[in-house]
């Protein structure tokens, strides 16, 4: 409980800070760049190690990170991108870069900051913070879970540039206890080749449809540590011959997953969660939170049913949700629905309880006019990408200023606004230690998609009509010898 005070004193401080929702004006300099625009605010955590190394271009190299601040890693995707980060709060630029394809630059955000990234490109940009994301905590293993957006906008494509992300035991000494941060699922029948920034390491691979391929690839680990995750650079590049989703999948983690026919609004997805600890509070879940009445049925990967539940109108207009609980395992989910659903999976932490998830980071948006329904374990941050007009849980409607924000207590939420909405939702668990996620941009929201068909389809079991044809020759064997035998004997 001591975690989850303290969470509840500083979000309460934030409310006195920010009283209620803030819209700062925007500066010339700020509106100087052409907008890819993603926002995020940094929880309190605990510090890093005080040394770092990562493998760049081949060479690892070590620094030491500052108190007080979380990591934000950006990567570009097209040449000569320019990049500024502000402060919305303060209205004070915090730094900008120029970053090229394929490169990497980091930097450090501290505790407590609002924050939005402007870009003159679009880009991939991962914040993560805490001190056992690297080190690991009691056992070794640290990390968290996202999902990483495509090339072209979503989480879900055929081109994908990313850093990845903390997910795996330090020292690997147990496949049994890592995570993985690779995991490519299959939403089509696809040939795929992922290499690293310097083209010095690669592998391809073919894969059926709803098949799924963990990695474990180079990331940021504790100084000196030994780590054998593949390549000779932290940043990757994936190429695929038909649609996939690629993510990141550790302990301790809380995730907004996002829908196969793209947003975060839809009736299919895709998650997987690996509780591989067995420890007094841990559990995977998952909750499903719905925006028009039907069945959702929940299915591992081979497609046996894990659960089903119904919402009903009522359910709608009440803004009911399902939460279930998994236990410890690695678990595959894949979830259908008869009507508009959202989804998120996590794990608790400490206690076996939903205030419990986490901790960790997740973001959901909205497109202009679409409604969007979350849990927040914690707290969640409304961030207004433009001048806006939002609806919160059904109130009245209020104006936002661009890059305006809203604090939201814990619980669950409904959103919906004239123009595009960002929402970060935080899920602390028992303290902030080990979270982080990509963030989104309105791109992300907008992307959108067929659904895969044929995804929940199982495979033709041919061995029937193999038997059923051996049957059929026997019996016609065995009539031709019968009348054989007659015209013999005649």
């Amino acid at each position: 409980m001591k975690g989850r005070l303290r969470t509840w004193v500083v979000a309460s401080a934030l409310f006195l800070l920010a009283g209620i929702f803030l819209g700062p004006a925007q500066t010339k300099a700020q509106a100087a760049v052409a907008e890819h625009v993603y926002y995020a605010y940094v929880p309190p955590s605990t510090d890093f190690i005080a040394q770092v190394d990562e493998l760049i271009r081949g060479t690892m190299v070590n620094y030491t990170v500052p108190s007080g601040v979380a990591i934000l890693d950006v990567v570009g995707v097209e040449d000569d991108t320019l990049i500024e980060i502000w402060d919305i709060y303060a209205e004070q630029k915090i730094d900008s870069a120029v970053i090229d394809r394929l490169e990497k630059k980091v930097f450090y955000i501290h505790v407590g900051t609002f924050f939005k990234i402007k870009a003159s490109r679009r880009i991939a940009a991962m914040l993560t913070g805490g001190q056992s994301v690297i080190q690991g905590g009691s056992h070794g293993l640290g990390g968290t879970s996202m999902f990483y957006p495509a090339v072209d906008g979503g989480f879900r494509g055929r081109e994908f540039i990313f850093a990845g992300g903390p997910g795996t035991h330090l020292t690997g000494y147990s496949n049994e206890l890592i995570g993985y941060n690779f995991y490519l699922v299959a939403l089509e029948e696809t040939d795929w080749t992922l290499s690293d920034a310097v083209n010095v390491w690669s592998t391809s691979e073919h894969l059926a449809q709803r098949a799924t391929r963990p990695v474990m690839l180079q990331s940021r680990v504790a100084h000196l540590s030994q780590h054998i995750g593949a390549g000779n650079d932290v940043v990757f590049h994936l190429t695929t011959s038909s649609d996939v989703e690629v993510l990141c999948s550790a302990l301790g983690d809380f995730v907004s997953v996002p829908a196969f026919a793209g947003g975060y609004v839809g009736r299919m997805f895709y998650a997987p969660i690996a509780v591989t600890v067995e420890q007094a509070g841990r559990t995977a879940a998952f909750i499903v939170v719905p925006l028009e009445e039907g069945k959702v049925t929940i299915y591992d990967k081979d497609l046996n049913v894990i659960a089903t539940h119904s919402f009903t109108a009522s359910d709608v207009e009440d803004v009911n949700y399902w939460y279930h609980e998994l236990g410890v395992g690695r678990f595959d989910l894949i979830a259908e629905s008869t009507g508009d659903v959202a989804f998120m999976v996590g794990q608790t932490e400490g206690t076996a309880e939903i205030g419990y998830l986490g901790d960790d980071i997740t973001f959901i948006g909205s497109r202009p006019g679409q409604e969007i329904r979350f849990y927040a374990p914690t707290m969640a941050v409304v961030f207004a990408p433009e001048a806006l007009t939002v609806t919160i849980d059904g109130g009245t409607p209020i104006p936002m200023a661009k890059d305006g924000f809203r604090l939201l207590e814990s619980g669950i939420h409904s959103v919906s606004a004239d123009r595009h909405v960002i929402v970060e939702v935080l899920a602390a668990g028992p303290g902030w230690n080990n979270w982080g996620s990509y963030l989104i941009e309105p791109l992300d929201v907008d992307a959108s998609f067929e659904t895969p068909e044929g995804f929940l389809s199982r495979p033709v079991d041919y061995t029937i009509y193999v038997a059923v044809g051996a049957v059929a020759a026997i019996a016609v064997l065995a009539v031709f010898m019968v009348r054989r035998r007659r015209l013999s004997r005649s």
